[in-house]
């Protein structure tokens, strides 16, 4: 009887459907996470439903359809995404050719922005009824690049002969600066194919090339089209996600010829919100690990070159101008610190400043481990005296007296240090721009250094007015290498070379204005140097009157700062003394905190605002001349600085 009734259990195997699996043990065994032997005992159950008295059934799974749901949305996604670039290309395109049309004189009507919902759809089934007459004109005259990113602006179109020129311009009188693109770059490119895949790499092009006046109506285009790339970048970096390195080659051209400012706050600058994204997405696309490319995404365009060797050596050189780029920009505008800038010195920058700087095989090369070496000597340099200047926990510990020679070992070590990179950096074999453009950046460095010393330490007169024998010195250098070659517009240089300039004109007018120089004959000695800088440079050029929106807000500073009466100016400049009384004092800057090298900008439109909401009238009997090292009996002086001489002729 008991055989029997085991004889009537049985292993039940359940038919399998489509997308489901039939496993090898069975439901009780799976649920008591037991030993299922099924498959030996067939037909007959296993040991342990045997044992219960009870069938067994095999169980069955079905797989989780969460992934494949994830690649379906993914892939639907992308295919939208692709869609909306298609639909905004035959739209624009079309737009574009009505425009033509219009501009012809022909009568054609009046249509709606938005082709129907057939044509587009027809368009898209058959994209090559389309492409032939709205991509390829005949005449090569006629608009075939147009981009309209910004819609609260009329869409800004080029022809195909314009962005040659464009591009030739830009690869005779911007790429030597930016050395990021192999040498047949310019030569072997396909203008329609490069900007269909890099569209936004192929506008900064253009855009920088208007700045040397190549084409006529430069002026405006750039104005124009640099508020469609602002468009254009947001959408780029922030709504798409980058998926090529010629992204953070657009925000490095964006980032040396900056796009303008017109924004109230002085450090609220683009750049610095392109310098972050170059900074994550260098991380990102692997950059400072160049023999690790294979493990990123497939959908990531990593190459620039076809060639191997050549290929790391252009994505390395794109990672050392990013960080020289970040560094000359968080020096400038006073954000310098090590918490901000994220600044960590890996293999490739610790090997370019230290060994690859001494090859002199390659002169773009050369140039840019030149650049690299002077950026982060210019960081060590304000991470240091952001030390010794900043209310942190360093300085305040220190004594006074300690203080004081702390800061006067750094400027001596410094002043030794930067002495030293002209030895190692400036090159016989070099181009006269490239050498000029390192000899400048050294004198930036040394500007740096002698803006810090033009604040309050225990110096005498006498000490003070050596310094400021040096930071002239240091301008006048400048200006000098700067007229060399005379080729070059100050709308074109790169931050490289204008910062320097900037800097240079601000402590000249800030010197000028200042009861500081020895004689009337160093006062004009000083106006003629800077009116020759502000005259060539600044406003010269062709045109340049359509320019004055690039360099409105130094202009600005300039012309306000010059107007100020020199007494006023003198009045403000004190200190505390240890008593905590307000005395007289011959230091230029009294507000360097946390500012850093900014910190003259800042003072001096400091003084602008208080001397426009200041009525207050300055009696030159409460001018104590001596503080200053001018004697009661140098009349000539006195009645000079008082004349309020402005520095412009």
């Amino acid at each position: 009887m008991q055989t029997q009734s085991k004889n009537r259990l049985r292993l039940i195997i359940p038919a399998s459907s489509s997308g489901s699996k039939v496993l090898k043990s069975c439901i009780r065994c799976r649920k008591h996470k037991t030993k299922c032997n099924a498959s030996v005992t067939n037909p007959l159950p296993c040991t342990h439903c045997a044992k219960h008295k009870i069938n067994c059934v095999l169980e069955v799974i079905t797989p989780s359809t969460n992934r494949s749901t994830i690649d379906l949305a993914e892939k639907l996604a992308d295919e939208v995404s692709d869609l909306k670039q298609v639909m905004a290309k035959i739209i624009s395109r079309r737009n574009a050719l009505f425009e033509k049309l219009a501009s012809s004189g022909l009568d054609i009507q009046t249509r709606s922005e938005t082709p129907p919902v057939s044509e587009i759809q027809s368009c898209i089934n058959t994209p090559q009824d389309f492409a032939i007459p709205l991509t390829a004109p005949e005449n090569d005259n006629e608009p075939v690049f147009s981009i309209s990113a910004n819609k609260s602006l009329q869409s800004f179109a080029i022809s195909n002969a314009t962005a040659s020129r464009l591009f030739a311009n830009y690869e005779r009188n911007f790429n030597q600066f930016l050395p990021i693109f192999p040498d047949n770059f310019f030569k072997s490119i396909n203008l329609k194919t490069f900007a269909n895949e890099n569209d936004l790499l192929f506008w900064c092009i253009i855009l920088t090339s208007y700045l040397n006046n190549p084409v006529d109506q430069s002026a405006p285009s750039y104005r124009i089209l640099s508020e469609h790339i602002k468009s254009l970048v947001v959408e780029k970096c922030w709504l798409q996600t980058p998926r090529s390195v010629y992204v953070i080659s657009s925000l490095l051209i964006l980032t040396t010829w900056p796009l303008p400012n017109t924004s109230s706050k002085i450090s609220d600058n683009l750049c610095i919100k392109f310098i972050s994204t170059m900074k994550a997405l260098s991380l990102q696309f692997g950059l400072h690990k160049l023999e690790f490319i294979n493990e990123f995404s497939h959908k990531t365009k990593m190459n620039i070159s076809q060639e191997v060797n050549l290929d790391n050596l252009i994505r390395e050189r794109i990672y050392k101008f990013i960080n020289i780029n970040s560094n000359y920009w968080l020096i400038n505008l006073g954000l310098s610190n090590n918490n901000y800038n994220g600044f960590t010195q890996d293999y490739i920058i610790n090997k370019s400043s230290n060994i690859d700087i001494l090859n002199k095989t390659s002169e773009g090369d050369h140039y840019i481990n030149s650049l690299l070496k002077i950026s982060m000597i210019q960081s060590k340099l304000n991470e240091n005296m952001n030390i010794l200047i900043g209310n942190n926990s360093e300085s305040v510990s220190l004594l006074p007296n300690q203080l004081n020679t702390s800061k006067l070992i750094n400027f001596n070590m410094f002043e030794i240090i930067i002495d030293d990179l002209n030895k190692i950096l400036v090159r016989d074999d070099n181009s006269l721009v490239l050498n000029n453009l390192i000899k400048i950046s050294i004198e930036f460095s040394k500007l740096q250094l002698f803006v810090y010393s033009l604040s309050k330490s225990d110096i005498t007169i006498l000490e003070y007015k050596h310094y400021i024998t040096k930071v002239l010195k240091s301008c006048f250098i400048i200006f000098s290498s700067q007229f060399q070659d005379n080729s070059l517009n100050f709308n074109q240089l790169p931050i490289h070379y204008k910062f320097p300039i900037e800097l240079a004109m601000l402590i000249m007018l800030r010197v000028f204005k200042s009861p500081i120089m020895n004689s009337i004959s160093d006062y004009k000695l000083v106006k003629e140097k800077f009116n020759q800088m502000y005259d060539n440079i600044i406003m010269g050029g062709k045109n340049n009157e359509d320019w004055e929106f690039l360099n409105a807000r130094l202009n600005k500073v300039l012309h306000k700062f010059n107007k100020i009466d020199n007494k006023f100016i003198i009045s403000k400049m004190t200190r505390h003394n240890d008593n905590d009384k307000v005395v007289p004092s011959f230091f230029l800057i009294n507000k360097m905190k946390s500012y850093l090298i900014a910190s003259l900008n800042y003072e001096m439109i400091w003084l602008i605002y208080e001397n426009e909401h200041t009525q207050t009238t300055i009696n030159n009997e409460e001018i104590n001349w001596d503080v200053f090292g001018i004697k009661d009996n140098r009349m000539d002086m006195i009645d000079y600085l008082q004349s309020n001489e402005s520095i412009f002729y």
